[in-house]
């Protein structure tokens, strides 16, 4: 039926071919979760909602709907029940994340499904990040797919509980700390797909080190435990230093490396 589709010549029959296999699933009254398993969706992985039979599916979670109102049931709750583990989620997550990029029209509704569902807990946002394995992605945190996920699930958060909110640079120290983020920020800064993320990250790190009064001295010997101006991490250093001198003007006359 897939190889079909791609030929024109057989375009029409492939069509006629599906709306029969939709009509006997109906009239057998299979439920959407089960044509899912049918179509081996969940063998797919997170290419699944890149393969034609997801659009087979997707026409007929609709005629259920339509044919079955009472027992109507929607992308998301057959998603999280065919991807309910911790590592289901995050399998959900990177789903999501690789079509909501090609900007297919569904993914936006099923991504902003799942962000409510996770509302509904409601879970703090490092829990999430830590449920979508984000605190063990280490140097791919920024290009992680699930990191977008996660980023609409935090400003939804922060916009409903205020008092609770945190920050990008706030749940990504708690998982990394400073030294680490500090250069998995520098090395995004060398990647073009990751680089405005990552410059800005490092501004939102060095306003954090100044609100907790750690000086260019402190970032040098007892943050980045630098030897020396030509140690690796020296240019994460200089950044702060030149952040610092425009924050706090006249006051770096003290530090010399």
């Amino acid at each position: 039926l897939t190889a079909a589709k791609a030929e024109p010549t057989a375009a029409a029959f492939a069509t006629k071919l599906e709306s029969a296999m939709i009509r006997g699933w109906l009239n057998r009254r299979h439920k959407p979760n089960e044509v899912f398993t049918f179509l081996q969706l969940e063998k797919s992985g997170a290419k699944a909602f890149e393969t034609p039979q997801f659009a087979t599916w997707l026409n007929y979670l609709n005629a259920f709907n339509e044919k079955y109102p009472k027992k109507k049931t929607t992308m998301l709750q057959v998603m999280k029940a065919k991807y309910a583990s911790d590592e289901g989620a995050l399998a959900l997550a990177k789903m999501v994340a690789s079509v909501d990029d090609a900007g297919t029209p569904w993914s936006k509704v099923l991504k902003e499904e799942l962000v409510t569902g996770w509302m509904d807990q409601p879970n703090h946002p490092e829990n999430i990040f830590k449920m979508l394995k984000l605190d063990e992605a280490g140097d791919g945190l920024l290009s992680s797919p699930a990191l977008a996920t996660w980023v609409q699930y935090l400003k939804a958060f922060n916009k409903e509980y205020p008092r609770a909110q945190t920050t990008m640079i706030q749940t990504f120290t708690k998982s990394y700390g400073d030294e680490k983020l500090a250069t998995m920020i520098q090395a995004a800064k060398k990647t073009p797909t990751t680089e405005k993320l990552a410059a800005n990250l490092q501004t939102a790190q060095f306003k954090q080190w100044m609100a907790q009064g750690k000086t260019p001295d402190d970032v040098y010997k007892t943050v980045l435990k630098l030897e020396s101006t030509s140690s690796p991490n020296a240019d994460i250093w200089r950044a702060f230093y030149k952040a610092y001198d425009e924050a706090f003007p006249g006051k770096l006359f003290s530090f010399k490396p």
